[in-house]
């Protein structure tokens, strides 16, 4: 079910997936034959996150779209002068719409398992600054803030730790920081807003800095 639809530019999505593979069809009405699942979606739970992406985007468009993929994995609408970006976690999926790049999104189930893979992601200088009252949710806010980046960017080999910097902020349930990349020569800064649920962690591309 749609949990959170915003519908002006950029268009901004996340669905609740609590249907079956079923269900989720059924709000499709493009043939069967469109919806041949890609060989590596093979679990029922990868079905169901695969079809509500596609759902998802019907809400935000009005209409059925086909999504294709660049070699790197990308997404792109073929059909639509959109630029797009998904992300999934546990029981939910996010997607993000905008008229000219850069469009980036990311969403993480809230988990501590965060906590044990800090220093692939974090400098120590931004590792000082998480908030050890609200460790696990700061640090999802900083992994999600990176691969919103990394997704924007559509570059790989990029350096979490030492090539995407995010200026400290404090720890907050909705709000917005600002982070930098030093992969290319343009060190290009991004204002990535974030929000907390009660499930996930999400972080998306408002505007460049």
């Amino acid at each position: 079910m749609p949990l959170y639809l915003k519908q002006t530019l950029p268009l901004m999505g996340v669905w609740k997936v609590n249907e079956s593979v079923s269900e989720l069809l059924s709000l499709l009405t493009q043939t069967p034959t469109n919806f041949l699942f890609p060989e590596k979606i093979r679990t029922e739970n990868r079905k169901t996150e695969w079809l509500a992406v596609r759902v998802l985007l019907k809400e935000l468009l009005g209409e059925e779209t086909v999504i294709a993929y660049y070699n790197n994995g990308a997404p792109y609408l073929p059909e639509k002068d959109v630029c797009i970006s998904i992300s999934h976690t546990k029981g939910y999926v996010a997607v993000q719409l905008v008229d000219k790049p850069p469009v980036g999104i990311d969403i993480e189930y809230r988990a501590n398992r965060i906590l044990n893979v800090r220093s692939r992601f974090l400098s120590p200088e931004e590792n000082s600054h998480i908030d050890p009252a609200n460790e696990a949710d700061h640090l999802l806010i900083y992994w999600c803030a990176k691969e919103t980046l990394f997704k924007m960017m559509g570059r790989n080999e990029v350096d979490f730790a030492k090539q995407m910097h995010i200026i400290p902020f404090p720890y907050k349930k909705t709000g917005s920081l600002v982070i930098t990349e030093t992969h290319t020569p343009q060190a290009a800064s991004y204002l990535l807003s974030y929000r907390v649920d009660n499930d996930f962690v999400l972080v998306f591309c408002e505007m460049t800095e």
